[in-house]
């Protein structure tokens, strides 16, 4: 199944999980650079805002949702249960799932911490991946440098994690001068992954409360639901200004 929604009139891309893996695959063997973004809240927030970042994300091969607060509206316990593509967990089960036997990743981050710990995560989701690579981002440095280091080492997978607008106007940019095969970007919903690196502090398993700091910390439970109720706000009140719009269009 693929198909999408759409929320505050941008188009999600929707598809099950298995779509998903067997497309990742599918793009890991042919010669195109595709380009994979997990959206984030703040990534439609500023889509709404600015016409021209909402036609740099349009240009991607796939946008999908990249935390469930994006679905609040399309019942998104419904399509997880469904084995829905829900959030970019299903990152991890793509690498999960790598039909190819020593794909490389090349991994771009914010800094040295969240490259460290997307390494981690990476080599224990897939075991065989091979680690070309990896590059604590500044603004200031020689992209031109970037570029031929990502080049000289031909990466399958080039994963970006850089803060919402730099990472998209990065991919946009620098996209027909890479040599990878797949590019995702999951700048502004890594944490829900990197949550998953957090080791529980001894403290709280000598009070024996690590179901609660699972799901307060490591599942983001309170969080997820806050961030929930405050999107379908904005949904809300962006699809009554549009009506509204519309009715003042249609009398006048």
């Amino acid at each position: 199944m693929h198909a999408s929604v759409n929320v505050m009139d941008i188009d999600i891309d929707m598809m099950t999980n298995d779509v998903f893996i067997e497309k990742m695959n599918d793009y890991l063997t042919d010669d195109k650079l595709d380009v994979i973004l997990f959206a984030s809240t703040q990534l439609l927030d500023k889509a709404v805002a600015e016409e021209e970042y909402r036609q740099m994300i349009e240009q991607v091969d796939l946008l999908l949702p990249g935390e469930e607060a994006l679905l609040s509206a399309h019942h998104v316990d419904v399509l997880e249960a469904g084995g829905m593509v829900v959030s970019c967990k299903s990152f991890g089960m793509m690498l999960e799932n790598l039909q190819k036997e020593d794909q490389s990743i090349y991994i771009i981050g914010k800094n040295e911490n969240e490259v460290e710990l997307l390494n981690s995560w990476c080599k224990k989701m897939q075991p065989e991946l091979r680690l070309v690579g990896n590059c604590a981002y500044d603004p200031d440095m020689e992209d031109a440098a970037l570029i031929n280091e990502i080049n000289n080492h031909t990466p399958d997978i080039l994963l970006v994690d850089l803060e919402t607008g730099m990472q998209e106007q990065w991919i946009h940019d620098h996209v027909p001068l890479l040599h990878a095969r797949l590019c995702i970007a999951i700048g502004g919903v890594a944490g829900q992954i990197l949550a998953e690196e957090k080791e529980t502090p001894e403290w709280i398993k000598k009070l024996h409360l690590e179901s609660l700091y699972e799901k307060l910390v490591l599942e983001q439970t309170v969080q997820k639901d806050v961030q929930a109720r405050i999107f379908r706000k904005k949904v809300i009140q962006y699809n009554n200004q549009q009506e509204d719009q519309e009715n003042e269009d249609t009398k006048g």
